[in-house]
């Protein structure tokens, strides 16, 4: 950063900020704007923003050097106590070899109506909150004081950043609709940045370039009198540098809100956003300076770092110990395992998300406990150091944006990967007590990788599961004359379920896990609760009960109706929007089975059955089958659905929307009883 302020030195420049359009005017806000009970254009809404200004721009100081400046100012409507949440913002500063970002003028005022007078809240110390969010990042969080429904709160910071070549990504949509957004980001002329745009909505970006102005002073020292003494003389001289600005506008109203769809994985990966990357410097008469990187270049860059790299390379520490764990004679998949095992049992995530060591691998080695790049840059030191071919991987996580462009910001997390002697590869996690090779916990999953090696190659990596992971429920059940079932339950999770069963449940009472079935199912008793196998990673987990339900069966007259699959059916598509624009996240493949024998009631016949069928996807995206078959006084079903894919894209939508309508509509059909 420091060298270039130092190469900027001869070319010192001032962007002078662009007044907004004064429509919103912070500290005045109208009766009917506090009146207003809904939003006009989308009366679900909880809250609304009325009215967001973004402005990005440099500025130039002899003392602090080049500043990137950015000023927000936000008004937003509460229109429900669900839209609370709203009243609490907060802004992440970044700070590195001693420089740092920094928030000033932070203001803000929450008004109310009350007995038809306007009544102003301001923004108090009492009501921010700064605290140490990672290694490089600092929050500074506040909340609004005063709310009620209906309140209007608006707030306005200004950030300082000595970082010029890193803007952060400007949000273009929100989970609440916006009535007027205006975005301004300016740049001297000698600055070249690339946009980068996500999401769905278009962008209108006008561009447009003005001349400014800036002063440049500087002093020279001129002495007289000879070698004993004389005078010392100070000149100050200025001289105007006139250089272009680089304007991007966007000026949008009526902003929908971003709805969060069932499974959309990390939601703003797909909300309309811009980014800019700084591709170059170009001042006059000088070479040009090149900034953009590609992936080798961020591999290399990471490789070098002490935190990384170097951490990579450090042995002494267990290698004593790992001694006793392996034997050098043994086979490639036993020595992996064996160290894994080792690495998972010893240490303890801290639940810190990381891409380089905070307090080192021989630190946290000896306390037993350190961040996911600690943790699993020791074990691929140790797996190199019993002769596997190891390397590291980087990860954005499912909790991190997907970079738009190279930049190791882009990634917060590491695993690990080993190849193998007939060129398989495996990927392993030691923060993950449950994980196994290839099964990866979910914010990894979720997120996308880049092994890189130590000649600074790198290449991408997608952690996806390939085979569909099984869940398979059975029961065995029995109608009485007034329509209750009792029967047996059992479920086994397999695969990915059940790795995710483990860490949701296994800290969890049997009371808490019977708790699920009953709100899921709707059960109305549950006795004889059993699990088994949830310590025992790398097979199933299954639970059993016995169950009592009063309300699966109707009985009208001397008729009795109920659904095929009783409690196991769904009852309505998760999917319900008319249409999608970002895609489908199943974080894996699944196939859920099921199986039940329904022991038909004495003194009646089935009157009803629905017919056996199947129905499947195209592309071989999913499939569902229904058989259904009467022997020895017993309904059995047997239905299977499944969907190969852990990842869909938008196109899809409706045909999955489709393919679901059809599962509820087969699962709801209904048997019919008669009595004889």
């Amino acid at each position: 950063m420091k060298s270039i302020n130092t190469l900027l030195l001869g070319l010192i420049l001032v962007v002078s900020a662009s007044s907004f359009a004064q429509e919103y005017k912070y500290g005045k806000v109208s009766k009917e704007e506090l009146a207003e009970q809904s939003y006009p254009m989308d009366s679900t809404a909880h809250a609304a923003v009325l009215y967001e200004k973004k402005h990005v721009y440099m500025n130039y100081s002899q003392s602090q050097g080049f500043q990137l400046i950015t000023e927000v100012y936000k008004r937003i409507k509460l229109y429900k106590k669900d839209g609370f949440d709203y009243a609490t913002d907060e802004v992440f500063l970044y700070h590195k070899n001693g420089e740092d970002e920094k928030i000033v003028s932070l203001k803000g005022i929450t008004y109310s109506l009350v007995n038809n007078k306007i009544v102003e809240t301001k923004l108090k110390k009492d009501g921010i909150f700064k605290n140490e969010y990672s290694k490089y990042y600092d929050q500074v969080k506040f909340t609004m004081p005063s709310l009620q429904e209906g309140s209007i709160i608006e707030y306005k910071y200004k950030i300082i950043s000595p970082f010029v070549y890193n803007m952060d990504r400007i949000y273009l949509q929100y989970e609440i609709p916006i009535k007027k957004l205006d975005v301004i980001v300016e740049s001297p002329e000698y600055f070249i940045f690339k946009k980068f745009t996500s999401g769905y909505l278009p962008i209108d970006i006008k561009e447009s370039k003005h001349n400014s102005k800036i002063m440049l002073t500087s002093k020279t020292r001129t002495s007289s009198g000879g070698v004993m003494g004389g005078t010392v003389k100070t000149q100050y001289s200025t001289n105007d540098v006139d250089f272009k600005v680089i304007k991007n506008t966007i000026n949008s109203t009526n902003i929908p809100a971003f709805k969060i769809e069932p499974f959309s994985g990390n939601a703003k990966n797909y909300i309309s956003s811009i980014s800019y990357e700084l591709s170059s410097v170009n001042w006059p008469n000088r070479p040009v300076k090149y900034y953009s990187t590609t992936w080798e270049d961020v591999a290399k860059t990471i490789y070098k770092s002490g935190n990384f790299g170097e951490e990579l390379k450090k042995k002494s520490y267990y290698e004593e110990d790992l001694k006793a764990v392996v034997s050098r004679s043994e086979n490639q998949t036993t020595k992996m395992m064996k160290v894994f095992d080792y690495v998972k049992k010893r240490m303890r995530w801290n639940d810190a998300y990381a891409v380089g060591t905070s307090v080192g691998v021989k630190k946290a080695y000896k306390e037993k406990t350190g961040n996911s790049a600690e943790i699993n840059l020791m074990l691929t030191s140790m797996l190199s150091h019993v002769g596997l071919d190891a390397n590291p991987v980087l990860v954005s996580a499912s909790n991190r944006v997907i970079a738009l462009f190279p930049t190791v910001d882009g990634f917060n997390y590491v695993v690990s990967r080993v190849k193998l002697a007939d060129g398989s590869h495996v990927y392993l996690d030691a923060t993950d007590r449950y994980a196994l090779p290839n099964v990866l916990p979910d914010r990894v999953i979720r997120g996308s990788g880049r092994v890189i090696s130590k000649n600074g190659t790198s290449q991408r990596v997608d952690f996806r599961p390939k085979k569909p992971s099984l869940k398979r429920y059975s029961a065995q059940c029995q109608i009485d004359k007034d329509g209750v079932v009792k029967g047996k339950f059992n479920v086994r999770h397999m695969d990915y379920f059940a790795h995710d069963f483990r860490i949701e449940n296994e800290a969890k009472d049997d009371e808490s896990k019977v708790k699920r079935f009953k709100k899921r199912f709707d059960l109305d008793e549950i006795e004889e609760y059993t699990v088994k196998g949830i310590n025992e990673a790398g097979k199933g987990v299954s639970e059993s009960f016995n169950f009592i339900s009063y309300d699966q069966v109707e009985s009208i007259e001397n008729e009795m109706y109920f659904s095929p699959l009783l409690f196991l059916r769904d009852k309505e598509n998760v999917f319900k929007s008319s249409n999608r624009e970002y895609p489908i996240d199943f974080g894996y493949g699944f196939t859920n089975a099921y199986m039940l024998s329904i022991k038909i009631p004495e003194g009646y016949e089935v009157a009803e059955l629905p017919k056996s069928g199947a129905f499947k996807m195209p592309e071989n995206i999913g499939a569902f089958s229904f058989r259904s078959n009467i022997a020895n006084g017993m309904i059995q079903i047997v239905v299977n659905e499944t969907v190969n894919v852990a990842f869909l894209p938008s196109d899809y939508y409706l045909t999955l929307k489709e393919f679901y309508n059809q599962v509820i509509e087969k699962e709801n059909e209904q048997i019919v009883l008669k009595k004889i």
